[in-house]
């Protein structure tokens, strides 16, 4: 087996393409990598993100979230080889806590982050079973459906579902040689959380004391992981939930900003322990 990756003649679908983050820059590398992409997104200017790349990305402004709108955005694709789930995420005004959200701000996120999801998955596997061929699915999830997400409970309820999901479509649908997986990213700068940071320098010497790589999590991080996924290399991997997070998910509690064990007390011990 080839270990470089080609998806010349494959199709993709990607569900939340534009605004020049992880969607946008999965659908870079995918055509980069040879194949070509289906682009939906319900933003007309965000998709242009993704259409700017090239003719080998055909654009649909679509509501992910409705059935009939993602038949129809495919419904002029030939065949299908898979489908990368990005739409999600959650609006400023939606953060509160658990006690203070409404039910219909927690019914508005896992519509977005799970339903979406739910709706893009079982479009793209119908056409996926007709076909005979098979294919990948990968879902992107989050660290907060593996931990928590305080302020955020809808969302980090969605994505701990959306990986259950995940784990439940791979083994139904293995049988037609379709593989499920997700990706669950860590804390990715993209041009929206930019926007709403109000300190990305803060922001990025938070990073160094808590991600062990020392840096957020970029778009085309999550994408590299994306596109294993999709590929041949990745031919036996289905129901897993690869960890795109800089290892901020493994980071100890009770390491202190050096790294160091707070319960080394030490001095000697503790300077010797921080220039390792």
């Amino acid at each position: 087996m080839s270990v470089a990756i080609d998806l010349n003649g494959k199709t993709y679908v990607v569900a939340g393409a534009g605004g020049g983050g992880i969607g946008s820059a999965v659908c870079r590398m995918l055509v980069d990598a040879g194949a070509r992409v289906v682009a939906l997104d319900v933003d007309e200017v965000r998709l242009g993100d993704a259409a700017a790349i090239g003719a080998s990305v055909e654009p649909h402004v679509c509501d992910v979230r409705d059935p009939a709108a993602v038949e129809r955005a495919c419904a002029h694709t030939d065949h299908l080889d898979g489908l990368v789930h990005v739409a999600g995420g959650m609006r400023l005004d939606q953060w509160a806590a658990t006690s203070d959200v409404p039910l219909t701000v927690f019914d508005d996120v896992l519509a977005l982050n799970l339903r979406a999801a739910f709706v893009t998955s079982q479009v793209a596997a119908r056409r996926l079973e007709r076909s005979g061929r098979g294919g990948a699915i990968v879902h992107l999830a989050s660290i907060a459906g593996l931990s928590a997400m305080p302020f955020g409970a809808a969302y980090a309820t969605a994505k701990a579902a959306l990986l259950a999901l995940t784990r439940t479509q791979a083994v139904e649908w293995g049988r037609h040689g379709i593989r499920v997986n997700a990706v669950a990213a860590g804390s990715v700068t993209t041009p929206k959380n930019a926007r709403e940071t109000a300190s990305a320098g803060e922001g990025e010497r938070t990073a160094h004391h808590v991600i062990p790589l020392q840096r957020r999590t970029t778009p085309d991080d999550i994408a590299g992981a994306v596109l294993y996924l999709c590929s041949d290399l990745a031919r036996f991997v289905t129901g897993h939930t690869l960890v795109v997070d800089g290892g901020s998910s493994v980071r100890p509690s009770f390491l202190d900003d050096d790294d160091v064990p707070v319960f080394v007390t030490d001095q000697g011990l503790r300077a010797r322990l921080r220039f390792t």
